[in-house]
């Protein structure tokens, strides 16, 4: 009886797994992309291939985050690079996957959120696909180790560039003087992109949402609840000090210069991102920094890779860069 039982059960599996792709075979198999021809492949990382598609995604969006309009291709090799180094810091995530959080729940939230901007679920995963991922489980996966890289790389800044007191009071004596402030103000959002959607639709609701500011409703509270920026939403759509620097963040935004938006009155402007109401408050004017107000802004001796995060702001990490 046993062996009985022993066959049927391999004979199942045999018909599943090479005839039918049943429930067996779609467990195993069915949420992973076909494996690229070696026409496709342009470099293999530890057996691990970077194909033609993904590298001319990356070199894309890396275009539109730069505002490029015209193709480098004397850009395309050191794009490569940044892929093979990015490929290589995944690879060391999952062999340290063990002593890094679960990530999972993390990114199946920010999966969900992503989803519902989306017109529908239909739509959403047809944008997955067009973006190359054959399912929401493998866009889930990805973005999961992506987390986990994160907090890989934080704890090795953290190890390697902490600053002492007497490190920072050294540098900056040999700048005193040199270090100039821009001029800089408190700003906060409530963010409505518009990819994948119908601009004049996000334009009509952002204008609801200013019309009911106007009204009197509190800038936070609608921040909280209809900002789809998911770093400051939380914060009431709070940005912080940013300073008009060829550094800040949304350079198109008039925040600074003859054009800039008015005091602690909320405004409409568009980015090449979406809609923004903006709430900013007074101007502080640019000044030269003193030695000690530049060591106190600049590295606080109780914060570990101060120097170091502030050297930083000026690059962005993308969003996804074939996760």
């Amino acid at each position: 009886m046993k062996l009985l039982v022993f066959g049927s059960v391999l004979l199942y599996l045999g018909i599943d797994l090479l005839a039918w792709h049943g429930p067996v075979w779609h467990t195993m198999y069915g949420d992973k992309a076909p494996a690229p021809s070696p026409d496709e492949i342009v470099a293999v990382v530890y057996g691990e291939p970077i194909t033609i598609a993904q590298l001319n995604r990356y070199e894309a969006e890396q275009d539109a985050l730069a505002g490029r309009t015209e193709p480098q291709p004397a850009r395309r090799s050191a794009m490569l690079m940044d892929m093979v180094r990015s490929k290589l810091l995944h690879i060391r995530t999952r062999y340290n996957s063990a002593h890094l959080s679960d990530s999972r729940q993390a990114a199946a939230d920010e999966v969900a959120r992503l989803s519902s901007r989306a017109a529908d679920e239909a739509t959403f995963d047809a944008w997955l696909k067009g973006q190359g991922y054959a399912s929401r489980k493998e866009y889930t996966d990805k973005l999961a180790v992506r987390l986990q890289s994160t907090e890989l790389l934080e704890k090795a800044i953290a190890e390697h560039c902490k600053v002492s007191d007497e490190e920072v009071e050294r540098i900056y004596t040999q700048l005193e003087g040199e270090l100039p402030a821009p001029a800089s103000r408190q700003v906060s959002h409530i963010f409505l992109e518009t990819l994948h959607k119908d601009n004049a639709a996000v334009k009509a609701k952002a204008e609801e949402l200013l019309q009911r500011l106007q009204a009197g409703e509190d800038f936070a509270t609608l921040a909280r609840e209809y900002s789809e920026d998911a770093n400051s939403a939380p914060k009431g759509g709070n940005l912080g000090r940013i300073a008009d620097s060829a550094e800040r963040p949304l350079p198109e935004l008039p925040l600074f210069g003859e054009n800039a938006i008015p005091t602690d009155t909320p405004t409409l402007v568009e980015s090449k991102w979406g809609w923004h109401i903006l709430l900013a408050g007074d101007i502080t004017p640019a000044r030269q920094l003193t030695r000690m107000n530049a060591a106190r802004a600049s590295a606080p001796p109780s914060s570990a890779c101060a120097v170091s995060r502030r050297s930083m702001r000026g690059s962005k990490v993308p969003s996804k860069k074939d996760l």
